[in-house]
């Protein structure tokens, strides 16, 4: 790439020896001097090189609105097959696969009972409309899901349900599966008790007027506590619209404003109409490339991001940023004199905001594959702070060594706690075992951001690419040389 020239700083690493390697180096039961020696260079050639920034801003100035099925998606898929050829892959091509389509088109709320309080409004991803000309009706107020749930059918029916739940903000992102069952399957428990439509405080943490869409999920039984878990279940959900009603999130400073209404006594009424589009079955892309491995190019190690992205923003954090990552790390490694022992394979997943349906045709299509290991970037907007595992006991000692590089940076190693490869290699880990690990971003401020129109490339910091790119570089080197296999905990 036209920033670096790292291919003379790295085509002589592979003979170095031991006493030429980095400093931090110690001894070793795993890698060689020479492995590690070169995930050392990579790791500290990536963090002075500017590429993955340039790939994420290419990205959202050419392909801002790229939600499955719509127009910026075929641009996108342009864009990733042009720029991995151009980056030396050696082999790229595009899995077409076919999806239910859905298309935002409006939504407004306004509360008639007070002064006819316009609210910030965005559909839910995958609601359907409300009759023509809307619906007015009182409101009624639920804390939780279960709340609506323990309610009696004479106290929905009619009615537009609002929900209120609030994420709690934590590093690690674990304050969203919790809040998160409002908008995933409130839609379905409104319908089932003779609502008319359902409004939910968005699911995020910030205090600002953008509210948060997201998909919604359809058929599952059970309430799903993790954001993996409900991208999952969609993916494997029923058709749109079986047992439904419109439904739409409102920013969290007018849910603030909207609950200070409710805790008056008075009765609230809203005018509420949501517009969106069902165009039917639709065509999207995974895009795929490979470096192909110099010793056993058919054990393959997979990494990569989602390229689609919804509408309301332009999803520089979500996930183009994690697109970038990935495909220059990958890229970096194809560069070396010597290429790793086993294939890294690259995907920009398509439709993960849909149901992570680009992830799941992907495992029907390559169920043959011997994926031996995964990770994908697809959460945080800071740095990477831990590595956490997601292989069995016995192959945790081997991250723990590959740790000992990404330790230098600040980067924390716990083999108690539990990764997971990603959610678009979720099929892979269900269905085929897959092992893998956690390069955990920073999500303190994920979800200010998450599935809004701020989600844009002005709050993300080259830098933060630059080290997380480092990262992901030195991590895949060494999984694709180590010379034993990963097999996956229990998930």
């Amino acid at each position: 790439m036209n920033t670096r020239n790292i291919f003379a700083l790295l085509a002589a690493v592979p003979i170095l020896s031991a006493c030429d390697a980095p400093k931090e180096e110690t001894s070793t039961t795993y890698f060689s001097a020479e492995q590690m020696a070169t995930a050392a260079s990579l790791r500290d050639a990536a963090q002075e090189d500017s590429d993955t920034w340039v790939l994420l801003e290419e990205l959202v100035s050419v392909a801002p609105k790229r939600l499955a099925g719509s127009p910026g998606d075929s641009v996108a898929r342009d864009w990733a097959v042009a720029k991995l050829e151009s980056l030396g892959f050696d082999r790229v091509w595009v899995q077409e696969f076919q999806l239910r389509g859905w298309a935002r088109e409006s939504a407004s709320a306004t509360v008639l009972s007070h002064d006819n309080l316009d609210l910030d409004i965005t559909s839910l991803g995958k609601s359907v409309s409300t009759p023509a000309g809307g619906v007015t009706a009182e409101v009624i107020h639920f804390g939780t899901l279960a709340d609506l749930e323990a309610a009696t059918e004479s106290d929905v029916e009619g009615k537009i349900v609002f929900i209120s739940n609030r994420m709690e903000r934590k590093k690690d992102g674990s304050g969203y599966g919790p809040a998160n069952v409002a908008r995933s399957r409130g839609h379905e428990v409104v319908a089932r008790k003779g609502g008319l439509a359902l409004l939910i405080r968005s699911i995020g943490t910030d205090n600002h007027d953008a509210p948060h869409t997201g998909g919604m999920s359809y058929g599952e039984s059970g309430a799903p506590q993790t954001e993996l878990d409900i991208a999952y279940e969609a993916a494997i959900s029923a058709p749109y619209g079986e047992e439904t009603v419109a439904a739409g999130a409102i920013s969290n400073i007018d849910a603030d404003a909207f609950e200070a209404l409710f805790e008056s006594g008075e009765e609230i009424t809203v005018a509420l109409e949501i517009r969106n589009n069902d165009p039917g079955e639709i065509t999207s892309y995974n895009i795929i490339g490979e470096i192909v491995g110099s010793e056993r190019p058919d054990e393959v190690v997979i990494t990569g991001g989602h390229i689609d992205a919804w509408d309301t923003g332009v999803g520089a954090m979500d996930d183009g940023m994690g697109v970038a990552i990935t495909m220059n790390a990958v890229s970096m490694i194809g560069e070396l004199a010597q290429r790793p022992a086993r294939t890294i394979r690259y995907v920009a997943f398509g439709a993960e905001e849909l149901g992570l349906l680009g992830a799941k045709a992907y495992a029907e299509a390559y169920a043959d594959v011997d994926h031996v290991f995964g990770i994908e970037s697809d959460f945080g907007i800071g740095k990477v702070w831990r590595l956490s595992p997601a292989v069995s006991a016995d192959a945790v000692p081997v991250l723990g060594e590959i740790a000992t590089v990404l330790e230098p940076m600040g980067i924390g190693w716990d083999p108690g706690a539990s990764g997971f490869p990603g959610p678009d290699l979720r099929p892979l880990v269900t269905g085929a075992g897959l092992a893998g690990a956690s390069l955990n971003g920073d999500g303190t401020l994920y979800f200010d951001l998450h599935h809004t129109a701020e989600d844009t490339l002005d709050k993300i910091e080259a830098s933060d690419l630059a080290y997380n790119t480092a990262a992901y570089a030195a991590l895949l080197y060494l999984v694709a040389e180590y010379d034993g296999r990963f097999d996956a905990t229990s998930q």
